[in-house]
């Protein structure tokens, strides 16, 4: 099995700030993962991804969140890195 490192950027996730209104928020997080091939290791991720957020995100069908893969990197092995990664680098998404 080959190791990847992947980086990907969401969009229009609906999501509730404690206390207030739901806004539209994007993230960037990076993911480490072991795949036979990119597209098996891009598949992967996705799929972690959304189960990690399935319980918060708010979008209702006709407006689903999405996620794109910003870049893919096979690499040797995974260092320090935790795997399969965690964490998220929230913003809130401009209005218009």
């Amino acid at each position: 099995m080959k190791k990847y490192r992947v980086f990907v950027e969401g969009t229009n996730f609906a999501l509730r700030e404690e206390g207030k209104e739901i806004f539209k928020h994007g993230f960037y997080t990076t993911r480490f993962v072991e795949a036979r091939d990119s597209k098996h290791a891009e598949d992967s991720v996705i799929q972690l991804i959304r189960k990690e957020l399935k319980s918060v995100v708010l979008n209702d069908c006709s407006d689903p969140p999405v996620m794109y893969v910003q870049e893919m990197e096979e690499i040797s092995d995974f260092g320090n890195h935790h795997v399969p990664g965690k964490g998220f680098s929230w913003y809130e998404a401009k209005a218009g």
